[in-house]
Order: C-alpha cells, then structure tokens, then sequence
C-alpha cells in the first residue's frame, strides 16, 4: 500500500506563510493498493487538490472508495470541491458513521452542506455514480485490501479505520481520545451507596475501553493518528474536546508495538516552528521511553509512506 498525505490539520484550514512545511488542508489521505485500489479517508479540505490530480493523471478514473472517520466539518468540508464528483464516469462509494441520536444517514448529512444557503451548486449537479452507506463496526474488503472499523471516542459516533494488505496495516483513527472516568475529574467520588451501585467500576469500564483501542492498533506497520495537544494542553483545557496529547500517543504505541507512527491533526493555531519545537519535546520523550525516535514524524502535507 502507498499512503499520501492530503491533509494534516485539525479544526479549520490554516493557510499561510507560517504553515507551509507541515500544511494547512484539512484532513484527508489517499491510500493505494497493488491493484490500484483507490482508498480516501476522510473529505477536508485535502481532498480538493487530491480530486484534481485523479482528474489530471488518470486517463480513466478508478473506482474510489472513500471512508470518513466521522461528519465533523473538518473531515467533510473538502466534499464540494472534488473534482471526481462532477464527472459521469466516476464511480464514489461513500461509507461512514451518522450520528445515532438525530435518525440520519449518511447521505442526508452529507447533502446538507450543499443546500443552496450554504453552497451555490446543488447536488442535482453531481455527475458521478455515487453510492452511500452508514457503518457501525463492522468488517469488509476493498479489492485486496481488508478494512475494518472500531468507534473512537469523541463527540459524535465517529470510526477509526484498520487496512490490512498482503500482511502489511495501516490504521488511521481520525479524531480520537483516551478514555477516562468522567466521575473523577476534579470532584469527590461519588460516595452514597446507591451512586456506587452505577459507578463503582467505571475504571474497569475505562481501562477495557482504552484496552480495545490498544489491541485494535497492535503491531501495524504504521498508525496515523490524531495527535493535536500537548501534555500541558490538554488535562487542564482541552479534555472533552475528542483529541488525544501526544504522551498517549506514545504510550499507546509502546503498548501495541506499533512499527511506525505519524502525528497528525495538527492545531491550527500551530505554526511549523511550534510544531517542530513539539516534535523535538515527542522524540526526547520517546527516547526516554524506549521507542526509536526515528519511528516516529510528523504528518507533512505531500508526504506519501509506502508500507
């Protein structure tokens, strides 16, 4: 599989002079298989100049596959904006979550950014033979390439994917946070007997949620993961918000025996020299953990990995 990185920042584009190493599209990644299956996770605002060059490279457009994480503005917003969409030969199989609370498909979602008081073409203009499908967790096969989902944890029901090709993995987790007690964050314990009847396992309940997580990424090849905060960032003012700091990202990939991992979803407000300063802090870090700092970058847009 080869992997090229669209998009590598979180929450808004960050276009400008102060973001050009590392990128400022939001986020998306384009994976290709040996049999040139055309895989696309998630649909910010990477996935514009991506739709371009399937336009421009190929003579005829393949079947493409693309996966979103979760329907979060940043991982759709891109959508109106590919290319492959306005062409009546372009076969698009979308497959994502909806959120369980609102009754909704996929599809209905989708179509609502491109209501006219939002977007100047409708979706009457969409050329491309689309098709939707809303996925829980759930498995299922792209050509040669073995896909698999696993819900994060974050605000809306969102899906990391796991791609597993010819022995070789890949798991991207789109927006994700460690699990925690939700009852022992800055308050006492709940301490009558019948609180306790509800919450007195919810650490067990935590650590098998985190451990799920830990055996879903074990020992693939590469992890592309949601990387957005730091240590000091995020217990004080960011817990909650569905993203992990990166002390969990290498907790987690000491854990699993990852191979290889990429930081990404990088905070807008980040310049590339913020987020060099991070990188050399997450490489001393690792150093002192065991883990070969040189396992580890940072999500650079234009990177492609090939596992």
């Amino acid at each position: 599989m080869k992997l090229k990185l669209w998009g590598t920042r979180g929450s808004i584009p960050s276009p400008g002079p102060s973001t050009i190493k590392y990128g400022g599209n939001t986020a998306c990644i384009h994976i290709e298989g040996s049999k040139n299956e055309c895989i696309i996770l998630d649909a910010g605002t990477g996935i514009r100049p991506l739709g371009m060059e399937l336009v421009e490279k190929c003579e005829f457009l393949p079947a493409i596959h693309l996966l979103i994480s979760h329907t979060h503005w940043d991982h759709i917003q891109g959508l109106p904006f590919f290319e492959p969409f306005y062409f009546q030969d372009a076969k698009i199989d979308i497959k994502g979550p909806a959120h369980f609370l609102e009754e909704k498909m996929l599809k209905n979602i989708l179509d609502v950014q491109m209501q006219h008081e939002f977007f100047p073409v409708s979706k009457e203009h969409l050329k491309a033979n689309i098709t939707y499908e809303t996925l829980d967790e759930t498995e299922f096969d792209i050509g040669n390439i073995h896909v698999k989902s696993l819900f994060s944890n974050h605000p809306t029901r969102s899906l990391i994917y796991h791609l597993t090709e010819k022995g070789k993995s890949i798991v991207y987790t789109g927006d994700h946070e460690p699990y925690y007690n939700l009852f022992d964050v800055g308050k006492e314990s709940p301490s009558n007997e019948t609180d306790d009847i509800f919450f007195d396992d919810t650490d067990t309940t935590v650590s098998n949620a985190n451990g799920r997580f830990v055996n879903f990424i074990k020992g693939v090849d590469l992890l592309v993961i949601d990387c957005q905060y730091t240590p000091e960032e995020y217990p004080s003012l960011r817990r909650g918000f569905g993203h992990s700091s990166w002390n969990y990202c290498l907790d987690w990939m000491k854990e699993a025996g990852v191979k290889k991992m990429a930081l990404t979803h990088h905070d807008p407000v980040r310049t590339d020299d913020d987020i060099d300063k991070m990188f050399d802090n997450i490489r001393e870090a690792a150093e002192k953990k065991g883990i070969d700092p040189g396992k580890i970058v940072m999500a650079k847009e234009g990177v492609e990995i090939r596992i």
